[in-house]
């Protein structure tokens, strides 16, 4: 015990002092019982109140979803739910999900995120005041995602799916979502500082007990050498997929229960058949990675594989990683927005201390002549947790550079992102750093089309290079120069004698500088855009879409459509007389330009598309 408490003492101190954070929570179980429950640092401001291990709630994120998935087994178990039926036979009628072309969306699916919902976050993943918090079907009803791939294709994560399931239980169960979860796992267990439930008014359902306000650790952000403590992220509104809190000592109970199968001290939540049924890997994106078994995500630890997941709000992150086999768990909480790094990487340290085996071996070196070999998997790749049909697309894409060093070696992604890996398997790649795997995806054809990533949550699918931000960010550069070009040189001719439009070109030449004056306005006001999101902190996900981000809107359909007119009126100018070969080709290159950057707009959903999904 001392051993250990040093040990993570020691790591935890040198993460809080490299990040920044202010308090940090850690419980360490295995069969036996407890091995370590530690609190470090600050709970709360003003006045200063200290992390206690044993009573500090945590937000748990989306370590939540966990529970969710259990409560829906339980209801299997007592034949009230098939997992292979659809879903909508669960559903209240206001939630079932209207045919748009794909199969149905079965039960299994929403716990598997193989329903081939998009992402979006934006206008109303959280709520930073008790007004703002919406009943939960009327939230699932509004804020429904759209399908864009059918069932089973890929598991993308997908907040919206367990936000659903979360629901389809409580109807099921017949009560309230909150309830059922209290009633069937935090009571058995004698988690008493675990709840569902939120700081919300009385009269709301889903309120917290006045008992347990007092007990959440605020949610940090680090700035100027301090911490600002910031307002409560309510997640109610999706409650099973997120609004989860509770203490280090409860996570313990709970991955105790995990460990022992599905039963603790004498309480059984799930049966052990059940429980042998939900730990098994029932979707993978590819072979190599990790799966995912019922909602619980499976990796390798060595020669252990996992139960696991990680959770996140904006200022709180959370991980939990339970080796079944080895009979080891580890729950790791921090309240501050530089937390991540702390969160992702101190489990797999502490299990490789404690169980022989447990931790990576060292990667190999790439293969001779591996180098030549590997370019066809540099490329572009985009991940698919993201929004595909609004606005939103652009500001939620992930895009990802994967190219070949001399050695051999592959990096994914750029600056503190990258990542080295090496050839461990037929178009499986290892990584340097910490062992886990990716897999390349390939077509009939034998192309390579994409990767899974190894935590097993997502895709991401290889694209040309023009179908990137990068490229976007590029054109739009490219016509803000030429606009400006554009107009410089209009200023020029400025008093200069003008035949008529027909025959000089001047209607065309009128409509590119209308179209170059409307894109700087919308280059202006899109960057003012940006940086008011940014400055909105937190605030910008509820905000969304923002007075500046619909002016902008309006001015790319005006510099579209001017810039459409221009390209209709090409021949008249490439005709007129009294223009010199190199000012025609000048005007071609401008309006060509122009259509470019028109054409990737659409694709971005910045042109006709909705700004949000409600």
């Amino acid at each position: 015990m001392d051993a250990l408490g040093a040990y993570v003492d020691g790591l935890v101190d040198a993460y809080r002092r490299r990040d920044g954070i202010a308090g940090v929570s850690v419980a360490v179980v295995d069969r036996n019982g407890v091995r370590l429950l530690r609190g470090y640092g600050l709970a709360g401001l003003d006045p200063a109140r200290p992390v206690d291990p044993d009573t500090t709630l945590f937000r748990l994120g989306s370590i939540s979803k966990t529970f969710t998935y259990i409560a829906a087994m339980q209801l299997v178990e007592q034949g009230r739910l098939d997992l292979d039926a659809e879903a909508n036979r669960y559903l209240p009628p206001e939630l079932q999900l209207p045919d748009d072309g794909y199969a149905p969306v079965r039960v299994r699916h929403l716990m598997e995120h193989t329903a081939g919902f998009e992402d979006s976050a934006f206008g109303h993943l959280f709520a930073f005041a008790p007004d703002q918090v919406l009943p939960v079907r009327e939230y699932l009803r509004t804020w429904r995602p759209h399908r864009v791939r059918a069932p089973e294709q890929y598991a993308v994560y997908s907040n919206y799916s367990v936000a659903l399931l979360g629901e389809l239980v409580a109807n099921v169960a017949g009560q309230t979502f909150e309830r059922q979860i209290e009633r069937a796992i935090l009571e058995p267990l004698g988690m008493h500082h675990a709840t569902f439930r939120e700081p919300l008014p009385a009269a709301d359902p889903r309120a917290a007990p006045d008992a347990l306000v007092p007990l959440w650790t605020s949610g940090f952000e680090r700035a100027d050498g301090g911490y600002t403590a910031k307002p409560f992220e309510y997640i109610s509104h999706g409650g099973g997929a997120g609004a989860g809190s509770a203490s280090a000592a409860d996570m313990a109970r709970y991955m105790r229960m995990l460990i022992g199968g599905g039963t603790l001290d004498g309480a059984t939540i799930l049966a052990p058949a059940t429980f042998q049924t939900m730990s098994q890997v029932d979707f993978r994106n590819a072979e190599g990675v990790g799966g995912i078994a019922h909602g619980f995500f499976r990796r390798p630890y060595g020669r252990y594989d996992s139960l696991e997941h990680d959770g996140a709000t904006l200022f709180a992150f959370a991980s939990m990683v339970v080796l079944p086999d080895a009979g080891v768990g580890v729950f790791v909480a921090v309240n501050t927005d530089t937390g991540r790094r702390l969160v992702r990487e101190l489990p797999p340290q502490i299990l490789a201390r404690l169980v022989e085996d447990a931790a990576a071996p060292p990667a190999p070196l790439p293969p001779p002549g591996f180098a030549a070999q590997a370019e066809r998997y540099a490329g572009h790749y985009i991940d698919e947790r993201r929004a595909h049909t609004t606005l939103e697309k652009l500001l939620s894409t992930n895009a990802d550079e994967v190219r070949v060093t001399d050695e051999g070696y592959l990096v994914v992604g750029s600056g503190e992102r990258a990542r080295r890996y090496v050839a461990d398997g037929e178009d499986v790649f290892r990584s340097v750093e910490d062992g886990q795997r990716i897999a390349f995806l390939r077509d009939a054809e034998g192309r390579v089309t994409g990767y899974a990533n190894g935590y097993g949550h997502t895709v991401s699918q290889r694209v040309g290079p023009f179908a990137t931000p990068d490229a976007l960010a590029m054109a739009a550069a490219v016509v803000a120069l030429l606009s400006l070009g554009v107009l410089l040189a209009s200023w020029r001719r400025v008093g200069r004698p003008q035949r008529s439009l027909a025959r000089s070109g001047r209607g065309s030449a009128v409509l590119v500088n209308l179209a170059a004056l409307a894109w700087l306005a919308f280059f202006a006001v899109a960057v003012a855009a940006l940086v008011s999101l940014q400055a909105l902190g937190e605030q910008a996900i509820r905000a969304y879409p923002t007075t500046p981000v619909r002016i902008a809107v309006v001015l790319a359909y005006v510099a579209a459509l001017l810039s459409v007119l221009a390209a209709l009126g090409l021949p008249i100018a490439l005709r007129a007389r009294t223009w010199s070969l190199g000012r025609k080709l000048r005007h071609l290159l401008v309006v060509v330009a122009m259509v470019a950057l028109v054409l990737l707009l659409v694709h971005w959903n910045v042109l006709l598309a909705p700004l949000a999904l409600a």
